[in-house]
């Protein structure tokens, strides 16, 4: 009884890390390079993370990219400030921000208009906010065919980054509206809502990532799981 205890709390456990794994949307140097506005700079002195693998916004993802992080100046107030690649056509980053969306333009799409199914997940990024001295929040805009629309942090924690610095990892709820018509366009943005007091004043934004779905297979694991364990300590209390 004991070997099944263990195996499924094993079992548990690789399931529960496997549920709340990340998928790296942008990360290193290479992958900020593609924003622009904002005044936006590559820094390789300031980094939450000390990853060196390209995110899936870039055009050669897991390739070897350089640590650092994006550099911004918020001009204050609210809305879009810092713009990344258009991603319509990158099946990658679509798939991890909403699983089942079909690319424009390529195979899968017979090299047309793409598709987005409706969706909610959950994004996350670090700031790292220096010394700004007004009240801010920042987020993402997801900018594709019909839709404008803005998420923000829902939740905020501060952490010891990878260069030894506080940083404040965001966590982002987000939805996607579906797209059957034809998917033409989607871009992807850093936003803010923040008083006027921050503007000429910089910021540094590290380790954009997406939750990763868990596959049909490990939720059936999962559930197969909780079964057993529940069978176990069902047998321990009728010998007790």
């Amino acid at each position: 009884m004991k070997k099944v205890a263990i195996v499924w709390i094993g079992a548990l456990g690789w399931l529960v890390q496997s549920a709340s794994a990340q998928l790296s949307l942008f990360t290193t140097t290479n992958d900020f390079g593609l924003f622009s506005n904002g005044g936006a700079a590559r820094s390789s002195d300031y980094y939450s993370d000390s990853t060196a693998v390209n995110g899936l916004g870039n055009a050669s993802p897991g390739a070897a990219g350089g640590v650092g992080s994006l550099q911004l100046i918020p001009p204050g107030g609210w809305g879009p400030f810092s713009d990344g690649p258009g991603v319509a056509s990158n099946q990658g980053f679509l798939s991890a921000i909403d699983p089942g969306a079909v690319a424009a333009w390529s195979a899968g799409s017979g090299y047309g208009p793409g598709t987005l199914v409706a969706y909610s997940g959950t994004l996350s990024f670090d700031v790292y906010r220096g010394n700004l001295t007004d009240w801010n929040q920042f987020g993402v805009l997801f900018n594709y065919d019909g839709h404008w629309d803005n998420f923000f942090a829902s939740t905020t924690s501060d952490f010891v980054g990878a260069d030894g610095r506080t940083w404040t990892h965001c966590v982002v709820p987000y939805t996607v509206a579906g797209v059957s018509a034809g998917l033409s366009y989607f871009g992807f943005s850093i936003s803010e809502n923040a008083s006027g007091n921050i503007a000429g004043e910089t910021i540094y934004l590290d380790n954009i990532q997406v939750a990763a779905v868990p596959e049909p297979g490990a939720l059936a694991l999962l559930g197969l799981g909780a079964l057993v364990g529940g069978a176990c300590l069902r047998r321990r209390q009728a010998r007790a």
